[in-house]
C-alpha cells in the first residue's frame, strides 16, 4: 500500500510542476521566451521564473523516468496445475509443402482433420492418424479487386458441419467460403465493413458450425458473434465492443456445446465467456458465465487465442505467446497447463489452435514452428 501511495504522490507532484509551467507560459504570452540553439531571451523576471519552473519539471521527469520501480515477484497462477507433456506425433509437412503459420483445426464427422494452412493460402485434409488427403486453396487478396472463389487471404478458421461440408473464415478477405469435403467450392459470403445486422466482417477468425448446422464466426475486429445458416443468411447477433457483462474485446476463438451454450475466447478482456440462447427464438443470446485468464497479454496480430470443448463439457484454450494450453472444467477451473517456448516438439513456438479428436487426442497448431502436434493426456 505504501508504494501505491508514494507512486501517487510522485505523480501528482510532476503533473502539478507541469501545471505550473503551462500557467507561467499563459503568463508570459506566445513572446515571452524562447528556446532556441541553448539561447534563453529573458524579458522579464517573470521570463526567469518560467524558466527555472521549465527546469524544474524536466528535472522532475527525469527522475521519474529513472526512478526504479518496486513490483511485487510474478506468481504464474497455473504453476500448481502444469504439467511435462510431450507430443506423440508431429507432423511438419502435407503434399509436399511444409505448413506456413497454420491455424484452425477442425474434425469432420468421419474422423478426418481440417487445417487452415493460413500463409500457404490452403486448407489440408488429413486423415485421422494425420496422413495427407488432400488440399486446395490460392492466393487473393480483395484489395487488388474481386478475389475469385476458392482463393484465400490468410485463412485463420475452418470448421465441419455435420453433414461434413467445410467453411473457412477467409480472414483477410473478410468473407466465409463453403465447401464440401474433397475441396470443392459451394458458396461464399461477407465483405469488409462495420455495418449492423449485415454480412460484413472485419478480419474473422474462430468459426464453429452447431448441431442445426447454424454457422458462428467470431467476427474479431468488429467485437462481435454473427450466426448464419449454411447459405450465408445471417440468423443472429451478439456482442458489442467493450468490457462488460456480454460485451467482446477481439473475440476469436469459438465453440459451440451440444446444449447450445456458445463459448468465446474474449481476447483481449483475457477472458472466457459463454452465452446461451433463448428458449423461445433461439436467436438472443445473453452471457451467463464468464472466467477469467491468466493469459493473453498482448495484443500482437499473432497473439489470438483458439478454444475446443471435449465430450465431458472441458474447455481447452491456447495461449499462443505463452507456448502452452489450458484445460478448464465446464465450471472454469484449472485442470492442467502444459507446454513452454521451444523449437523442437517438446514445446511451442506459438500454440494457436486446438482440436480434440473422438479419441481425445488434442491436437495442437504451433503457428511458429510450423507444424500440426497431436498429445495423448495422461
Amino acid at each position: 500500500v505504501g508504494w501505491w501511495w508514494r507512486q501517487a504522490g510522485r505523480a501528482g507532484a510532476l503533473l502539478r510542476a507541469v501545471a505550473r509551467l503551462r500557467r507561467h507560459r499563459a503568463w508570459l504570452g506566445p513572446g515571452g521566451y524562447t528556446w532556441a540553439a541553448g539561447e534563453w531571451r529573458a524579458g522579464s523576471a517573470a521570463d526567469v521564473l518560467a524558466r527555472a519552473n521549465a527546469e524544474d519539471v524536466a528535472a522532475r521527469i527525469w527522475e521519474y523516468g529513472i526512478e526504479p520501480v518496486e513490483t511485487a515477484p510474478k506468481v504464474d497462477p497455473y504453476a500448481g496445475n502444469t504439467i511435462s507433456l510431450d507430443p506423440v506425433k508431429v507432423i511438419s509437412m502435407a503434399g509436399g509443402q511444409t505448413f506456413s503459420a497454420p491455424r484452425g483445426l477442425a474434425f469432420a464427422p468421419d474422423g478426418s482433420l481440417f487445417a487452415a494452412d493460413s500463409r500457404n493460402n490452403r486448407i489440408v485434409h488429413l486423415d485421422a492418424n494425420g496422413l495427407y488427403l488432400n488440399s486446395w486453396g490460392g492466393y487473393a487478396n480483395v484489395l487488388d479487386g474481386p478475389a475469385p472463389e476458392g482463393l484465400f487471404n490468410e485463412p485463420w478458421g475452418v470448421a465441419v458441419g455435420p453433414d461434413g461440408l467445410v467453411y473457412v473464415t477467409d480472414t483477410w478477405n473478410h468473407r466465409v467460403q463453403k465447401f464440401t469435403g474433397d475441396g470443392q467450392f459451394l458458396e461464399m459470403w461477407g465483405y469488409f465493413g462495420q455495418d449492423i445486422n449485415t454480412n460484413s466482417f472485419w478480419g474473422p477468425r474462430g468459426i464453429a458450425v452447431d448441431d442445426l448446422n447454424r454457422i458462428y464466426v467470431a467476427d474479431t475486429g468488429n467485437k462481435r458473434i454473427s450466426i448464419f445458416l449454411p447459405d450465408g443468411q445471417l440468423v443472429a447477433q451478439f456482442g458489442t465492443p467493450g468490457m462488460g457483462t456480454g460485451q467482446l474485446d477481439e473475440p476469436v476463438g469459438i465453440a459451440v456445446a451440444p446444449n447450445g451454450n456458445v463459448y468465446v475466447a474474449d481476447t483481449w478482456n483475457r477472458r472466457v465467456q459463454v452465452f446461451q440462447p433463448d428458449s423461445e427464438t433461439g436467436t438472443v443470446y445473453s452471457s451467463i458465465s464468464q472466467w477469467d485468464v491468466r493469459a493473453w497479454f498482448g495484443q500482437s496480430l499473432e497473439n489470438k487465442p483458439f478454444l475446443a470443448l471435449d465430450t465431458a463439457g472441458n474447455v481447452y484454450l491456447t495461449d499462443p505467446e505463452g507456448y502452452r494450453i489450458i484445460e478448464l472444467s465446464p465450471e472454469g477451473e484449472t485442470i492442467r497447463v502444459w507446454g513452454d517456448y521451444s523449437t523442437t516438439s517438446d514445446g511451442l513456438g506459438l500454440a494457436s489452435a486446438v482440436a480434440i479428436d473422438a479419441e481425445g487426442h488434442i491436437w495442437v497448431s504451433d503457428a511458429a514452428n510450423h507444424r500440426i502436434l497431436r498429445y495423448t493426456l495422461p
